[in-house]
């Protein structure tokens, strides 16, 4: 295990919120998993074909508690919830597979402005740097001036053998930046693993497409350092720039002792294209009840009403300068049934309708 406090992201342009996320112990559990990884884990495991319900139902976790993007899921919980996955399958090789799927899919998940850095380099240091959030059960690093540039994970010997099929899907995350970043395979110089091989070897090598070793005393890949610091077509460091000051706000809460509000705030900005945000669900995701949760938001001047109405505005900002989406579209992601009801408030928001921006 390691110790959070220690972790830090290696730029203060990359994501200060995280910070204070971080040094605030109730956010961050150590040794547990983020909700909201679970949750893309979740969502891949389902496009392959699986049974979210049967899934969730074999590990016992209850749906509702990971609509809460702070709540955390013991390391134990976490294992058990791999595990199962492989038995659902009946394949141990199923989480390289999670790996390349799970990609983050617009501003919801707290991670996706990181696809906007300047180069892979940058994608993946910034992602590094928000790992904490995801998990403190084991830990990576990037070191981007090493020849080749090279990634490791650390983790405990002790947990070596129960952590594989965690740091398998990790490694096969981080492969899989170059196909999302650069839309090509990643130029893996070589990839090691600390743990013995779980599957046949040929399909970890057809997975990476390198050769792959075992047992080594860590996990490593290196990658072409041409190829992580070519300039990126997807880098816009204008909207990155906004998507982690919309972070920040509510992190500047937290530090101000406004934490009902700041919970509340990440809460709805990751629920917010899945279902109808309600005040009774919010309240529950964070064991509180649907009154007392009321009363503290006004407390904190901040109405449940009023503070949807900011998210969908923040988050329809970022959508906007991204240009890359309908406006039936963005409307689902913001919570809207109904074009016209996205209109309405869009108006509301700045004064003309959405198709003269």
């Amino acid at each position: 295990m390691f110790n959070p406090s220690a972790t830090a992201c290696r730029s203060s342009r990359i994501y200060r919120w995280v910070k204070t996320l971080s040094q605030d112990a109730r956010v961050l559990a150590p040794d547990t998993i983020s909700a909201s990884l679970l949750v893309r884990i979740l969502r891949a495991a389902v496009a392959e074909g699986g049974d979210k319900r049967a899934l969730l139902s074999a590990v016992g976790i209850d749906e509702a508690r990971l609509r809460n993007p702070l709540s955390r899921l013991s390391a134990p919980l976490a294992l058990r919830f791999f595990n199962v996955v492989e038995q659902h399958f009946k394949d141990p090789s199923i989480h390289l597979r999670l790996g390349e799927k799970a990609a983050m899919q617009n501003f919801s998940d707290l991670g996706f402005a990181t696809r906007l850095e300047a180069n892979l380099a940058s994608v993946i240091e910034a992602n590094v740097g928000i790992q904490i959030l995801r998990q403190n059960i084991y830990r990576t690093t990037f070191e981007p001036t090493g020849k080749p540039p090279f990634l490791t994970w650390e983790c405990h010997p002790d947990f070596v053998v129960p952590y594989a099929p965690m740091i398998e899907f990790s490694v096969a995350t981080y492969a899989r930046l170059s196909r999302q970043i650069l839309g090509e395979r990643p130029l893996l110089r070589a990839l090691h693993f600390q743990h013995k091989p779980r599957f046949a070897v040929a399909k970890y090598e057809a997975a990476f497409g390198c050769a792959v070793e075992f047992s080594k005393p860590t996990t490593r890949m290196e990658i072409a350092a041409r190829q992580l610091f070519r300039p990126s077509p997807l880098a816009n460091p204008r909207l990155f720039d906004a998507a982690i000051q919309r972070y920040q706000q509510p992190a500047d809460w937290m530090a101000q002792g406004r934490q009902h509000l700041a919970y509340s705030y990440f809460y709805l900005s990751t629920e917010i294209d899945k279902s109808p945000p309600t005040l009774d669900r919010m309240a529950k995701s964070f064991g509180m009840s649907e009154r007392t949760l009321r009363r503290k938001l006004v407390e904190e001047n901040y109405p449940f009403r009023e503070l949807v109405d900011l998210v969908r505005q923040d988050l329809c900002k970022l959508y906007f300068m991204e240009d890359q989406r309908s406006l039936s579209e963005i409307a689902l992601l913001l919570g809207y049934s109904e074009l016209s009801a996205f209109t309405r408030a869009y108006k509301r928001w700045f004064g003309h309708a959405p198709s003269k921006s």
